[in-house]
């Protein structure tokens, strides 16, 4: 498929079309014609399961979950924040239609734990495998926020539901986002579920994986023009940022038009947002890792300046010393001259 007229005048059109290029042929072709996964669905379904199995492995509660269970938390996982937004929105949830998203995300998931795939996985370099999952989710999650968020939204027959920019972004964050709340609350994670302690995400507010389904879905609906009250940011931020126009070029018609104005195709917006995604959570694993070299600098500057310091003070007073016990010339010359005045009154006295 090919993009064109994009808001940067078609200069993101080559690189967001071979982006789609890319996920498109991992997302329509299976492995095997009989097979009813395709390939990017079984590549992040094992992704679904390194996570799980390695929180459970550093656990240590690993060897205490049962089939079923490593059956069902991936399923809760995947498909818990679109049955809370069908069911906030009188819709069928896709899992009660067709199997597939069930097997897909319960079987595979399961036998990569039981055939050693994920422990063969997890032993791998952990910041490349780290990076290259976050890029999966990335892809995997836009569907959630986009296409069963924000686009179901649009969808719907009630024209005040349909209407709202309110649950364009609120249906994004929870279809995208949900599975990330409902896991940690129940602590399913865990080898003993239970809803005894108030989730992290409480306690110490949300991570990138619900806050960045929010700002997904308003990045969505502001490319395809959802609803002009996401007309707002872009006329906000060019407005401070005035040399921005040099690269957005926005239609002349953009804030002032009551039809939809969209700044990308559909499709080009879900890439884009696809690439974002994915940028935020590398640099979510990038992060720790810039911090450690952070500190292990500062550290050795540190013990470079203790050594250097110490070192520098002792030479410094040596000389000090040395100055104090070496005679000046001044001090030397005057001695010389009373020596000799000694020595002619002891020849006149002779």
């Amino acid at each position: 498929m090919s993009f064109t007229g994009s808001v940067w005048d078609g200069s993101s059109s080559p690189v967001l079309s071979r982006v789609y290029s890319a996920y498109s042929f991992l997302n329509n072709n299976k492995p095997h014609p009989a097979s009813p996964f395709t390939l990017f669905a079984i590549i992040h379904a094992i992704r679904i399961a390194c996570a799980f199995r390695g929180v459970a492995r550093a656990g240590g509660w690993d060897h205490r979950i049962g089939l079923f269970q490593a059956f069902t938390v991936p399923l809760v996982l995947i498909l818990g924040g679109t049955t809370i937004t069908s069911i906030l929105m009188g819709a069928v949830p896709g899992w009660l239609i067709s199997p597939i998203p069930v097997a897909t995300y319960g079987l595979i998931p399961l036998i990569a734990s039981e055939s050693g795939l994920v422990s063969f996985l997890l032993s791998t370099p952990r910041l490349p495998r780290d990076l290259l999952f976050s890029t999966v989710d990335g892809f995997s999650r836009v569907v959630g926020m986009t296409t069963l968020g924000v686009d179901t939204v649009l969808a719907h027959p009630n024209p005040a539901l349909r209407n709202s920019p309110w649950a364009m972004v609120l249906v994004a964050t929870i279809a995208g986002g949900g599975g990330g709340m409902l896991v940690p609350a129940m602590k399913m994670f865990h080898a003993d579920w239970g809803f005894d302690a108030t989730p992290a995400w409480v306690r110490d507010g949300p991570g990138v994986d619900i806050w960045g389904a929010t700002v997904i879905g308003y990045v969505y609906a502001t490319l395809i023009d959802a609803h002009p009250f996401f007309r707002l940011l872009p006329k906000y931020v060019l407005t401070i940022f005035p040399f921005g126009s040099n690269w957005f070029h926005l239609p002349k018609s953009y804030y002032v038009n009551p039809s939809p104005v969209p700044l990308l195709s559909n499709h080009e917006a879900k890439i884009f947002c696809s690439v974002l995604l994915s940028l935020m959570l590398c640099t979510r694993t990038l992060w720790p890792y810039l911090q450690s070299n952070r500190k292990l600098t500062a550290s050795s500057l540190n013990k470079k300046n203790k050594k250097v310091t110490p070192t520098s003070a002792l030479t410094s007073s040596k000389a000090m010393a040395a100055v104090a016990d070496k005679p000046s010339s001044s001090s030397s010359a005057v001695s010389a001259d009373e020596k000799n005045k000694q020595g002619l009154k002891e020849r006149k006295t002779k």
